[in-house]
């Protein structure tokens, strides 16, 4: 009887993927030629201390905008920590879901792999756009609700 997993399909579940950026590749080798060699290793820390920076406070400005929902207190702040995530959202994902950061990182010496740019344990850093994708769509819907709330005539009814 034959396995109802085969060996390669449980070694493509465990091995990282490796995505091609589509826009961001092409920008990175001039940038990494203009650093020396010996300031690489020096410079990679920095890019992953910079992205820890941006996705600490973007997963902040994700989990204040699903809160707000939560608690249907939608306001000008939500909606401006809503237009980052998303605007960072776009970027991800118009880039064949690789941070622009991480082929500069890749380029400059960091290893390769989904997330080589930012401080954050593997496993995590693995799971950070399903993590906080969900939570953002929960956020999304959450703060749809209280609009729709708010303004009863945008579906027609009182």
């Amino acid at each position: 009887m034959a396995p109802l997993v085969s060996e390669r399909a449980a070694s493509m579940r465990s091995s990282p993927v490796h995505r091609v950026p589509l826009w961001s590749g092409p920008l990175t080798a001039p940038l990494a030629q203009l650093v020396p060699i010996e300031r690489r290793p020096a410079v990679v820390v920095l890019i992953k201390a910079v992205h820890t920076a941006i996705f600490v406070s973007i997963a902040g400005l994700i989990l204040r905008f699903t809160l707000d929902g939560l608690r249907g207190r939608t306001g000008r702040g939500s909606m401006i920590a809503a237009g980052v995530a998303l605007a960072e959202t776009a970027i991800y994902l118009s880039n064949n879901q690789v941070c622009p950061l991480t082929p500069l990182a890749e380029e400059l010496g960091a290893e390769s792999g989904t997330v080589t740019d930012i401080f954050l344990p593997d496993r995590l850093s693995r799971r950070i756009p399903v993590i906080f994708g969900g939570i953002l769509a929960v956020g999304l819907a959450v703060d749809l609700r209280t609009w729709l709330r708010r303004h009863p005539r945008a579906l027609g009814t009182r």
